[in-house]
């Protein structure tokens, strides 16, 4: 067993589906290409855009490429397309067979345990899971095939993000580039902002929104000031770890470079006096207590401010699914924390029969913008038209767009521009991720295997003070009961389960 230490189990949820077929093959004719591959390859061969073809042999080598999605109707018609490119290129061919989402664990793991020969396939903490596949060995180690045939990719990220992929020192995904670091922000509707003066371009602070929310709760009764869905108070300053349903045990200070931990009872009271102030204010909706979801509310624009994660290009973004202007107003400080990036990775099968082919189209991929959008967009004329020279727009109806999926098949930032999306979006995004300040425990993961009673404890009480705190006549009272309740969950125990394995991992 690696001594990854795992989040096996503690996943969130994301959105989409695609990919998966595989015949039969053995670890052993496995270890016999590994070996090869450590011996064969040149740096010329993985460069960004190379044309340079297998000179071993003049097979063409078929990848299969496991990944999560709804087939299009017009799958067959690309690839076709698409692998004469390929084909010239690299002498390579991409086989995609696409299985559902809700399918795609329960088959990745029973492909990988019955040792079926597929080579590339999606990976993360919440989906075909990164820790579970190493604990059963079902990943090949990539460090020298990366070397060898993926030289495009390295030289396109941060040095930091292979971290989250390595188990032990060694390689065994390679992370798909798109906004990693985590920063908040607001998006404010703007007729809204001129209305009321509203001119600020970032916030050091979310108080600094008070003056304006104040003016929503005064004279726009049928409106909410603040949809909130992240904490602010807690996020400015911490990093959450053995977070369960979005409620972390124990957090570390951004600015300790010790990464001395903080029992989450430490911590939670200033945001829930804050939530509790924010209602008695009347910027957090009246209702708050019954509402379980609030999607209409959104659709129908009745949130003036939407209080989340930020990315560039987000007021764009909104005001083109909400059909009226937003703008979006980062709150400084960009952060990237100890497992960002894991969510969206791809790794190579352990019975891979063509590990060296499989390299080099993610390469390919992952570099050649050419081949990136063709699978992502499809034909042009028949899929999309191309409204610039960096910008497409879907055709209606489209039988072929795989355009929301750029971010788990190699580097979004080498995707064409979508209407509503803003030029030079990528670049400020690459510059997010770059300029962030990165977490001191960067790749350490926690293993929840030794308090899974605990956690399911703490999350059952999490679970019954939820929101609680909004509408709590007496907040100390509240903060005081919930923390009693905490501690007798077992809290401390995760903590201090945390803090050995923080310690293991620092000495190694």
């Amino acid at each position: 067993m690696k001594r990854r230490l795992a989040a096996l189990g503690m996943a969130g949820v994301l959105t989409a589906s695609m990919l998966a077929g595989c015949s039969t093959g053995s670890k052993e004719t496995t270890e016999a290409v590994k070996t090869e591959s450590s011996e064969s390859g040149t740096k010329e061969e993985s460069e960004a855009g190379t044309t340079a073809k297998d000179s071993s042999t003049d097979e063409t080598v078929t990848v299969k490429w496991c990944v999560f999605g709804d087939k299009a109707q017009d799958h067959d018609m690309v690839m076709e397309d698409l692998n004469k490119k390929l084909k010239e290129k690299i002498n390579i061919q991409l086989e995609m067979d696409v299985i559902p989402q809700g399918e795609f664990n329960d088959k990745m793991k029973l492909a990988s345990t019955a040792g079926e020969d597929f080579d590339l396939v999606f990976t993360s903490n919440w989906l075909n899971s990164f820790d579970e596949n190493i604990s059963r060995d079902a990943f090949m180690p990539i460090d020298e095939l990366f070397e060898q045939y993926g030289q495009g990719i390295k030289d396109s990220m941060p040095e930091w993000l292979l971290d989250v992929a390595k188990v032990d020192g060694k390689l065994y995904a390679v992370p798909n580039q798109q906004v990693i670091a985590r920063q908040l922000g607001v998006v404010i509707q703007k007729e809204y902002a001129d209305k009321y003066g509203f001119d600020k371009t970032s916030l050091k602070d979310i108080r600094e929104l008070e003056p304006f929310m104040d003016e929503i709760v005064k004279n726009e009764p049928a409106l909410f000031a603040i949809d909130k869905r992240v904490d602010p108070a807690i996020e400015k300053e911490y990093e959450g770890l053995a977070t369960v349903a979005n409620n972390s045990s124990a957090y570390i200070r951004k600015d300790d470079p010790e990464a001395t931990l903080i029992p989450a009872t430490d911590v939670i009271e200033e945001q829930m006096k804050l939530d509790n102030e924010w209602y008695k204010k009347g910027y957090i909706r009246q209702d708050i207590a019954t509402v379980t979801d609030n999607s209409a509310d959104v659709k129908a624009n009745r949130y003036v401010c939407s209080l989340s994660a930020y990315k560039p290009g987000q007021g764009a973004e909104f005001s083109s699914r909400q059909g009226v202007e937003y703008i979006a107003v980062p709150i400084e400080g960009s952060y990237v924390q100890s497992t960002s990036g894991i969510e969206t990775m791809t790794a190579v099968n352990i019975n891979s029969k063509n590990p060296e082919a499989a390299m080099k189209l993610l390469n390919l991929v992952y570099t050649d913008k050419e081949i990136f959008n063709e699978l992502l967009f499809g034909l042009e004329g028949t899929h999309y038209t191309k409204t610039g020279e960096n910008s497409v727009e879907p055709a209606e109806d489209s039988t072929y767009n795989y355009s929301a999926y750029a971010w788990k098949i190699g580097n979004q930032f080498n995707a064409w521009y979508l209407p509503g999306q803003e030029e030079g979006l990528w670049e400020e995004t690459d510059k997010l991720n770059r300029e962030a300040q990165v977490s001191v425990l960067r790749g350490f993961t926690f293993n929840p295997a030794n308090v899974q009673a605990e956690l399911a404890q703490v999350s059952a009480v999490n679970k019954e003070y939820f929101n609680g705190q909004f509408t709590a006549n007496d907040i100390d009272a509240f903060i005081t009961e919930k923390k009693e309740k905490l501690e007798q969950a077992g809290l401390p125990v995760i903590v201090e389960e945390l803090q050995k394995q923080i310690d293991t991992w620092k000495s190694k």
